[in-house]
């Protein structure tokens, strides 16, 4: 694990958790720093970055799932894959950005649905 993971990502609606290991970046520092020169994140990992517009995926290392997400934890968009060197931009209702391993964010994970904290915090 490449991180302190204090919290699960949870779909609201069914429970189910969809990232097992997730870490919140909330200070400027962390949001900052993100995943540039850390090692690539591994299935069941994620960074939530809050609050937060935009990302970019310069000096990452691999692929990662990005997922754009307002104040109640509605997913705005899903943007599977983004490879480094790419910058996604999201809109003035997106509040957080969740960043997984690539190509492993569960199916679940659709515009619409709402996710939630497993400690049972909004995000």
């Amino acid at each position: 694990m490449i991180m302190a993971a204090d919290h699960q990502l949870r779909d609201a609606q069914t429970g189910q958790v969809l990232v097992p290991r997730l870490e919140r970046a909330t200070t400027f520092w962390q949001r900052l720093r993100g995943l540039m020169f850390r090692r690539p994140l591994q299935p069941g990992e994620g960074l939530l970055i809050e609050p937060c517009r935009s990302i970019h995926t310069h000096w990452m290392r691999a692929a990662i799932d990005v997922v754009l997400l307002d104040r109640d934890g509605v997913v705005l968009s899903v943007h599977p894959n983004v490879r480094p060197w790419r910058m996604i931009h999201g809109t003035k209702d997106t509040h957080a950005i969740l960043e997984t391993a690539g190509g492993h964010l569960p199916a679940s994970v659709q515009v619409g649905r709402r996710l939630t904290l497993g400690s049972g915090l909004d995000i």
